[in-house]
């Protein structure tokens, strides 16, 4: 299976959103103000890049087999790395990736956080 694909919206230095096919745009505003309440969180500061997707991946991962609906991802803004935001302009791809890329619906940046953090949303799981 392939990665997900998004469609992005750059918005500068408040951040990227991101949503599959399909999803209204509309409930992005819902989600970069926080209406969707986080069950899970994930502190990336201060972790290399490696690190950072690894913990990433296992938040994702988390969520995914517990059925959570929303994660808060906190990467910081870039201020204090030479080479700027590495962590969120990493994000995208790195919520894109198997196995967990088919179950994100969308992300945005969160607006309570200045940029520093994005929330994702995860598609429902299906009923068997």
């Amino acid at each position: 299976m392939a990665a997900a694909r998004f469609t992005l919206d750059d918005r500068g230095p408040d951040g990227v959103d991101g949503w599959a096919s399909g999803f209204d745009r509309r409930e992005l505003r819902a989600l970069r103000r926080g209406a969707v309440e986080p069950e899970l969180e994930v502190d990336l500061h201060g972790l290399v890049r490696a690190d950072a997707r690894r913990a990433l991946r296992a938040l994702l991962r988390e969520a995914v087999e517990t059925g959570a609906r929303c994660v808060l991802v906190v990467h910081g803004r870039g201020n204090r790395s030479e080479a700027g935001p590495v962590l969120r302009a990493s994000l995208a791809d790195w919520l894109a990736e198997e196995p967990h890329g088919p179950r994100v619906l969308a992300f945005a940046a969160a607006a309570d956080r200045r940029g520093g953090a994005t929330y994702v949303l995860l598609r429902r799981r299906r009923r068997s």
